[in-house]
């Protein structure tokens, strides 16, 4: 039987605590659970070189006003400017431990749904097969005409500084390309949001990775999860909202949780 919160002790103010029997609990609850799934946010890469972009206080879309934010796809300087400065960044990352084993935990079955908060694309990297993508995919441009889609490395490269007063245009029908991301203040994309609310009320095992849950409507998703009788497991490096609502919370650097409660469920399964 699962323990109770009490019984697991859990110190929610100290950074980087977590106790093998909390992963060992973690690891026994997702190989028995129907319906285990995952939500992840900036946390789980930010191992792999990149930042938050939506952090309150250093996040590129927090530094920039309202109005630059719905500039973007219409002042080109800008555009630019901000694909200079997320576009290497996500380029060259690459999937960490935490993204692959993710991905495994599908592969094997034992994670049926995969929701995140995260433009990197390195879920789909790592080998996630449909990973709903709340905040859309910088590794991406789509065309605005044709919606054709096209791999962001290729178009960065061929463009010139020169140019940034021009949009990029869509090799297929000269249409404007845009990045595949949603700003802040739009709406998400409403597939994606859907299935994410129809999965998260599927669930009778919800677990929260690297998010900090702070960006509306992703943070409501656990709430769905907890009102349908799901279990919720929050394994971030810091405080959340929901920490009181979650029967545990690991505190630490997500890819040694990550290890550590994917090795327990070899064990498990062998």
């Amino acid at each position: 039987m699962f323990q109770g919160r009490d019984s697991l002790k859990l110190n929610r103010e100290s950074i980087g605590e977590f106790t093998e029997e909390m992963i060992k609990k973690t690891a026994d609850l997702l190989v028995n659970s129907k319906h285990a799934v995952i939500l992840t946010g900036a946390g789980i890469s930010t191992e792999s070189g990149i930042p938050d972009f939506r952090s309150p206080k250093t996040g590129l879309w927090s530094m920039m006003t309202p109005s630059e934010s719905m500039k973007m796809f219409t002042d080109h300087k800008i555009f630019w400017k901000i694909v200079r400065e997320i576009g290497p960044k996500i380029i060259k990352a690459k999937p960490n431990k935490a993204h692959k084993i993710i991905a495994q935990l599908e592969e094997m079955k034992i994670v049926k749904a995969l929701i995140t908060q995260n433009i990197d694309g390195l879920h789909k990297r790592a080998g996630s097969p449909l990973p709903m993508r709340l905040h859309g995919d910088a590794t991406e441009f789509m065309c605005v005409v044709c919606h054709g889609r096209f791999d962001a490395k290729e178009i960065i490269q061929k463009h010139k500084p020169e140019d940034d007063n021009l949009p990029p245009t869509c090799p297929q029908c000269g249409g404007q390309l845009i990045l595949d991301v949603v700003l802040f203040g739009e709406n998400l994309p409403r597939g994606a949001w859907i299935e994410s609310v129809a999965q998260s009320e599927k669930s009778d095992l919800f677990i929260v990775i690297g998010s900090s849950l702070m960006v509306s409507p992703a943070n409501q998703l656990p709430l769905y999860a907890l009102k349908y009788g799901a279990k919720l497991i929050i394994i971030n490096n810091s405080p959340t909202d929901l920490d009181d609502k979650a029967q545990m919370v690991l505190r630490g650097q997500i890819v040694e949780v990550m290890k550590k409660v994917y090795k327990q469920i070899k064990k498990i399964k062998n």
